[in-house]
């Protein structure tokens, strides 16, 4: 009889399928994966606010806003269009429209903070603009109103382009000022910064009375205007008067730490 050997082969088992357990591993991997592979989807909490206003052709516009992007233009319409766009769905921002004047108040509607609102205005031609904000920049173009102001509190650049009017007033903290305008007969145009720089872009053929400051820097370049006046520089040039043409407007800036450039064109 033939005898056996102590070696007893392992029985085949049917083998576990191991994928099950791996893939609960990797899921939350994959999950992830795919998650960043799909478009970026718009901010849920935003909200968006467009609505037009039939206007007088010289309305006056205010907007204080408390910080965000805010663009003013100038169009043929007597038509306000105002579209803003809220970081917050908890931020309220109600127009009130009363004879020929357009009043935004965002520091009124919203007690608290509600984050950046970020606002295009299209307004008519001849506007007179009032637009204040305690962070963020204001563009204005193309308005030829009465009155253009722009006053930024804190931090925020200003750009003023395309400008007609009798009275132009821009203040900032923090930031560059940019005027580029034309200064009319018996106008009054005021430039004012603490920190940045400040760029003058004037038509060759204004005549205007300046004066310009910089305490810190000395940093005034009357560039072309400085053969076509009569100025002087006082107190080791941290401050240049003079007149250009006929002097018909007047003409005053200050910068606390920054330059002040005048640009013929």
């Amino acid at each position: 009889m033939k005898q056996t050997t102590g070696h007893n082969p392992r029985p085949n088992r049917p083998t576990s399928p191991r994928w099950p357990a791996a893939l609960a591993r990797v899921r939350p991997l994959l999950l992830l994966l795919a998650a960043l592979s799909l478009p970026a989807q718009p901010a849920a909490a935003q909200k968006r606010f467009s609505r037009d206003y039939p206007a007088q052709p010289n309305i006056r516009v205010q907007l204080l806003n408390r910080s965000g992007k805010i663009e003013v233009v100038g169009w043929e319409k007597n038509t306000v269009r105002v579209t803003a766009t809220m970081e917050s769905r908890s931020a309220k921002m109600e127009p009130q429209v009363s004879g020929d004047g357009m009043r935004i108040d965002v520091r009124r509607d919203n007690r608290e903070d509600v984050g950046d609102i970020n606002f295009l205005l299209r307004v008519p031609f001849n506007s007179t603009v009032d637009i204040s904000t305690m962070t963020g920049g204001i563009i204005i173009r193309d308005v030829r109103g009465e009155m253009v102001r722009a006053h930024v509190t804190s931090e925020g650049d200003i750009e003023l382009t395309g400008i007609r009017a009798h009275t132009v007033m821009a203040e900032n903290t923090v930031g560059n000022i940019l005027f580029d305008a034309e200064l009319l007969r018996g106008g009054t145009y005021v430039l004012n910064s603490t920190q940045g720089d400040i760029q003058l872009r004037i038509t060759a053929q204004s005549g205007f009375r300046l004066m310009a400051v910089a305490p810190r820097t000395r940093n005034i370049d009357l560039n072309g205007f400085a053969q076509m006046g009569e100025f002087e520089f006082i107190n080791e040039k941290r401050k240049v008067v003079g007149k250009v043409g006929d002097g018909g407007a007047s003409l005053s800036t200050t910068n606390g730490r920054g330059s002040i450039v005048f640009m013929p064109r």
